[in-house]
């Protein structure tokens, strides 16, 4: 991952073949003092692993990608739950058949590159949980 540009509140960052977004963005934003922020991307990956929240079973249904993919779009914030940072990230992806499909990103390896800007915002966003929808939202 390399930092490409870094202005007032914004950055542009470029990951490479090989790098694991989810892992490396947690850690810039710990290393960087982000705590709170918005961010979005578009590249390509393999190796992807996405969720989907079942409202009515309350957890989780995951599923994995093995192949080539364009990443179309990828949106997420940046937040804090009882002093750990998190980051949420949804994504659409596109196959070779230019068949699209979404949902919340877990892991994602990138394939050829990923470009990504992240907008840090100067005080906190915290999610709590909430037990009517079983997960920790913005609060």
């Amino acid at each position: 991952m390399k930092t490409i540009l870094h202005e007032d509140n914004h950055f542009v960052l470029r990951f490479n073949r090989g790098d694991e977004v989810v892992s490396l963005l947690k850690k810039f934003c710990q290393e960087e003092k982000i705590d709170s922020g918005f961010f979005h991307a578009l590249g390509a990956c393999k190796n992807l692993k996405l969720s989907y929240y079942d409202f009515q079973l309350k957890k989780y249904i995951e599923k994995e990608f093995n192949q080539d993919l364009e990443i179309v779009n990828l949106t997420g914030n940046i937040s804090q739950s009882d002093g750990e940072l998190i980051v949420h990230m949804h994504g659409t992806f596109s196959d070779k058949e230019f068949k699209t499909f979404a949902g919340h990103v877990v892991a994602m390896e990138i394939g050829v590159t990923c470009e990504m800007v992240i907008t840090k915002f100067d005080h906190f966003i915290v999610r709590k949980f909430n037990p009517e929808v079983g997960i920790k939202i913005l609060d």
